[in-house]
């Protein structure tokens, strides 16, 4: 039998035909019929399925649909919030307005910085006398902290959860929220200083307020900017934030004390000034961001 012919099962020599004229041979068994040889298969123009060999005993095949050859279903690529057009359009004229007030920041940086940590027993006749320059300042930081604490507490309310607004609109949103949250310390401790405190003490902590603020957007710029283009990252930025925020809070604190303290009863008081204003707020806050970001 020549070597170019293959078989899966025996063939009998009756029923194979030899000829000196043919190049190439190719037999086709199957288990039910007689092996049949097929001559000139390189000149013949078609092909049947018929034609092809088969296997008779067939172990571990695998039959149906084959899983590799579909492939993995594709999915939607999540969205980032940075991409959003209103995302980006609320940033650009952020930083617009920040960079027009830009030439003052390396003055009145120095000036928070001294209101935040400094306490004055004796008052100073400018105190009241805030510069148009140093309200513009101050007026273009809060409104970064207000952007950045809108940011992250869209970011910290997404990993809980598929988000009901777009980005645009739970970033303008919890930052607007953080606005008014701003506003309502402010009038609680001006308040609180008018009951228990004189205008000089109460005026410097006021100050002292709006410093540890205005420094506190600055530093929680990066993490805002890292949580819109890597959420992934979005766990330790936050963690960073809160920790950041509870720096810059623990320093206003401190002046709190060392301006409101006298004697034991103004513990009892300061306690209680912790409680209401520094503890609870916060997590109604992070409350009233979830239900906004999830329910709207």
């Amino acid at each position: 039998m020549p070597d170019s012919v293959a078989t899966h099962m025996p063939v009998s020599p009756d029923t194979v035909r030899s000829d000196n004229n043919l190049s190439e041979t190719s037999v086709v068994a199957d288990s039910t019929e007689t092996p049949v040889v097929i001559f000139n298969a390189l000149e013949q123009k078609t092909c049947h399925e018929v034609d092809a060999p088969r296997i008779i005993h067939l172990r571990n095949a695998t039959l149906g649909r084959v899983a590799y050859a579909e492939g993995i279903m594709p999915s939607p690529r999540p969205k980032l919030p940075g991409y959003d057009s209103g995302v980006t359009a609320l940033l650009v004229v952020l930083f617009l307005f920040i960079a027009s007030n830009f030439r003052h920041y390396s003055t009145f940086i120095k000036t928070f910085a001294q209101d935040l940590f400094k306490v004055r027993r004796r008052a100073n006749i400018f105190d009241d006398n805030n510069t148009l320059s140093e309200t513009r300042v101050l007026l273009s930081l809060i409104s970064l902290l207000c952007v950045c604490e809108g940011i992250l507490l869209y970011s910290a309310v997404g990993l809980r959860g598929e988000m009901a607004v777009s980005p645009f609109a739970g970033i303008g949103m919890l930052s607007v929220l953080a606005g008014g949250y701003y506003l309502c310390q402010l009038a609680a401790y001006r308040t609180v200083g008018y009951l228990f405190s004189n205008e000089p003490d109460t005026l410097q902590w006021l100050k002292g307020f709006n410093a540890s603020q205005s420094l506190l957007g600055l530093v929680l710029v990066i993490p805002a900017l890292l949580s819109l283009f890597s959420p992934g990252l979005a766990p330790l930025l936050l963690s960073l934030s809160v920790l950041f925020y509870g720096i810059a809070r623990f320093i206003f604190i401190s002046k709190g004390f060392r301006i409101f303290y006298d004697n034991y009863t103004s513990l009892v008081y300061f306690i209680l000034y912790l409680c209401t204003l520094e503890i609870i707020p916060p997590v109604i806050l992070c409350q009233l961001a979830s239900r906004i970001s999830t329910s709207i």
